[in-house]
């Protein structure tokens, strides 16, 4: 389980009523249960987002659910005639969008990342260096930042065997003319604030971020299994866009299990394709994903190798 839902389960437990999440925090910090390092101003959005997604992919499965907006309770307690009756009766949220601006978004400065992006293809050791250095800040928004904000994003391969998961941009998911109604290859996020946790330190919440964006998109559960098939593999920087983006390129490799069918608004027409045949129509993918595509073997390595031949043709 999440370590945040960990923290959650336990401390619902032994309250036996329903808390929000910054209550639930409060008393796991007391109790001990929570690390003094992880209490801060927004740890409780962190928790109440990751509540929050279990219930949406998971459902009934969930060991969460909502008694009001904003108050979370366990299911085992559904049954037992020991809890008050208010207590144990569900509410259903209605379903949100994912975002398209993203508040507090992780930025590098230009002068720091200006020497990276006079490549496109960047070591993760490179990027995480800097940010581990505490070369960077939060731009206010995803749609709301200077020239000088070098945005970091997730952006997350789905991939099974020799196969990728892509999809079309719908009317809600994307408003640049070059992304709307294109091809994608990835599912993409900005970094933001929250995603730097104490669960995920290693590479400043990339991965993380990224796979919640997975499992909003793709309906699926966010629990660790998930996350023990994802690796970042490195960064591509947008060197055409202005202001410029850095792209944390993350291999995820799915389930046997997931079969995508998935057809929304924001998200259509998914489709797996298979890296080792060549793409057809390579100008009807966005514009992050050719440079993704272009630079598939650097990133995966020799399994790519047929893939990135034929998109290096066009």
């Amino acid at each position: 389980m999440d370590a945040y839902l960990d923290i959650a389960s336990r401390v619902l437990r032994e309250a036996r009523r329903p808390l929000p999440p910054r209550e639930i925090l409060r008393r796991g910090l007391s109790s001990g249960i929570v690390p003094p390092s992880l209490y801060g101003k927004t740890q409780h959005k962190t928790l109440q987002a990751r509540l929050s997604e279990d219930i949406l992919s998971r459902r009934e499965r969930s060991a969460f659910f909502r008694t009001r907006p904003g108050y979370f309770f366990l299911r085992e307690f559904l049954t037992d005639p020991a809890i008050p009756a208010e207590y144990r009766v569900p509410i259903v949220a209605r379903r949100r969008r994912r975002e398209l601006a993203y508040h507090h978004a992780l930025a590098l400065n230009s002068n720091s990342a200006s020497e990276l992006c006079r490549r496109t293809v960047v070591a993760s050791s490179e990027v995480l260096q800097l940010l581990s250095e505490r070369h960077y800040h939060y731009a206010s928004s995803s749609r709301r930042r200077t020239p000088d904000d070098v945005l970091v994003w997730s952006f997350v391969l789905v991939l099974r065997s020799n196969h990728v998961l892509t999809y079309r941009h719908g009317r809600y998911r994307e408003d640049r003319d070059n992304f709307l109604q294109k091809r994608s290859v990835g599912f993409f996020c900005p970094v933001v604030h929250d995603d730097l946790t104490l669960f995920d330190q290693e590479d400043h919440g990339i991965v993380a971020s990224g796979l919640r964006a997975v499992s909003v998109d793709l309906s699926l559960s966010t629990d660790l299994q998930l996350s023990r098939g994802a690796e970042l593999k490195g960064f591509i920087c947008a060197n055409n866009d202005n202001p410029l983006n850095l792209l944390g390129v993350v291999a995820f490799q799915a389930p046997e299990w997931l079969e995508p069918i998935t057809r929304r608004l924001a998200i259509n027409d998914l489709a797996w394709h298979d890296l080792k045949f060549q793409i057809n129509h390579y100008e009807d993918f966005d514009p992050w994903s050719r440079l993704v595509l272009e630079n598939l073997t650097g990133l995966l390595g020799h399994e790519a190798q047929s893939c990135h031949a034929a998109a290096s043709a066009y």
